[in-house]
């Protein structure tokens, strides 16, 4: 076998890492994990609520494809959005992805319909799945 040009899991171990990440977002025994929809500047421009559980595991790939309840439907505030972060019931973020509009999921990022939010109107998150 060559040498690899970069690193490489087993996919017991990226199974196990995705798992471990899911169960501390829904760790919480009453609120469940969110995602703070977040610009360049950490503004936040709104919350999106996450299922309990928060997403599931391909048991063999690995990827964890997140689960969200819905939209926001009332932006805090306006800009472009630039990254998110999923934080479990206690606001303690595990993990950001960079954020980017399409239809469809793209691993290690969090996809919108737009990247553009007006204050006061919806955000809706299309996609979000890593490994």
């Amino acid at each position: 076998m060559p040498a690899p040009e970069t690193y490489e899991w087993s996919a017991a171990a990226i199974i196990a890492a995705h798992t471990a990440v899911r169960d501390l977002i829904d760790a919480h025994a009453t609120l469940p994990g969110a995602v703070l929809v977040r610009d360049a500047a950490d503004v936040l421009l709104g919350t999106i609520t996450l299922t309990d559980p928060c997403g599931t595991v391909n048991g063999t790939t690995g990827q964890l494809a997140f689960d969200f309840d819905g939209r926001e439907d009332d932006a805090d505030a306006g800009g472009t959005i630039a990254y998110v972060e999923f934080v479990d019931g206690d606001g303690t973020v595990h993990l950001a992805l960079p954020a980017e509009a399409g239809t469809e999921a793209v691993s290690g990022k969090a996809v919108f319909n737009t990247l553009t939010v007006v204050a006061g109107a919806p955000i809706e998150m299309v996609a979000a799945v890593v490994g």
